[in-house]
């Protein structure tokens, strides 16, 4: 009893074959070496481990323990829970190491995504610039504009000169164009005033120019 109570002391309070926890009713003397194959009953040859081990075990030699112990993987778990029965050990000498095969892990693939061709963009439609549609403003604004040009020359009491009042209608509004109005120059936006029965023109000297009035 002093024995098994120093070396289960020694060895933690476990087993010393399964590393379980050992009751003392459970704790029993193994010989590494039995004594029928000539071991000596001294504390260089004892372990403690559980009853079901050391009843498994019988007189197996070191090798053939620890290849029993290697087979059924007992490290971690009670040895009443995976100790075969005495019948079920055979008393072969030669037990051979057992061989574990590894299953290769499958390979997992991640499902493919599924891709399509880069199919081609509809090109933006571009449209010639001469082609686009522009609005042209109000006529009746570059009108209006004239007539208050034209009466601002009568109050001033000067002579309405076309070129003189193309300045004056700048004067009051920079941003006059008469291009803006489809015509290429200021003489025909007056002749069309005239058409239009805004104004009337008479020739002023051997140019171009017009002496414009405001229709009655």
């Amino acid at each position: 009893m002093k024995k098994l109570n120093a070396l289960l002391f020694n060895q933690g309070g476990k087993c010393f074959y399964c590393d379980a926890i050992l009751d003392m009713n459970e704790a029993t003397l193994d010989h590494v070496i039995p004594q029928s194959k000539g071991g000596k009953n001294d504390l260089d040859n004892l372990v403690v481990c559980c009853k079901y081990a050391n009843h498994a075990f019988r007189d197996y030699s070191p090798k053939h323990k620890m290849a029993v112990i290697k087979e059924l993987c007992c490290l971690s778990f009670v040895c009443k829970k995976i100790f075969p029965r005495e019948e079920e050990i055979t008393d072969s000498e030669d037990l051979e190491e057992p061989q574990i095969e590894v299953q290769p892990k499958k390979k997992t693939q991640d499902s493919k995504t599924k891709t399509t061709p880069n199919e081609p963009q509809p090109e933006k439609k571009t449209q010639d610039s001469n082609l686009k549609k522009t609005t042209k403003p109000d006529i009746s604004m570059a009108y209006q504009l004239l007539l208050e040009s034209i009466a601002a020359f009568e109050k001033e009491g000067k002579e309405e000169v076309s070129s003189q009042i193309k300045n004056k209608m700048l004067e009051l509004n920079p941003a006059f164009k008469e291009d803006d109005y489809g015509f290429s120059q200021f003489n025909k936006f007056l002749l069309h005033a005239q058409e239009q029965k805004v104004v009337t023109l008479k020739k002023h000297g051997k140019g171009s120019n017009y002496v414009i009035k405001k229709r009655p």
